[in-house]
């Protein structure tokens, strides 16, 4: 009998490990075949990543002087700006000297282009016997900033 009584608590220890590993084995299973498709694609990327980076450096290099060549005309340009600017401002100094020394009123353009007609009859405006200084207006020229530059 106590062969009987060993022989069923033994039975109670007996464990069907196989049962067991076997669901922890194919969850590993899964787990290594969705890391290796995961590599996969990432090793896709990289190759992606460096045939853009390729392609991208090669167009840049490719338009490198194309640049470089517009953005000195840009500066070109700039100085060109900023040169009629400034004989804009010395024309403009030159012409409020003028119309000054003429006695032109500058409230509206058009009556005063017409004044001298429509006031025929009445008095000249005085202009004073003073000349005021002339000089000779500098302006500086902008041509020798082209290429094409035409003398």
């Amino acid at each position: 009998m106590l062969d009987k009584v060993a022989k069923d608590y033994a039975a109670y220890f007996k464990l069907d490990v196989e049962d067991g590993f076997q669901t922890v084995q194919d969850v590993i299973d899964n787990m290594i075949t969705r890391l290796e498709e995961l590599n996969s694609v990432v090793h896709m990327i990289k190759l992606k990543n460096s045939d853009c980076y390729t392609a991208v450096s090669t167009e840049i290099n490719k338009y490198r002087a194309e640049i470089t060549i517009l953005s000195k005309k840009i500066v070109t340009l700039n100085e060109v700006v900023i040169t009629m600017q400034h004989n804009m401002d010395k024309i403009e100094k030159e012409v409020e000297k003028a119309e000054s020394y003429f006695g032109v009123n500058n409230d509206s353009k058009l009556t005063s282009l017409l004044r001298p007609f429509l006031k025929r009859n009445r008095e000249t405006p005085s202009v004073s016997d003073e000349i005021p200084n002339l000089e000779t207006l500098s302006i500086k020229s902008v041509m020798h900033n082209f290429e094409d530059n035409v003398s």
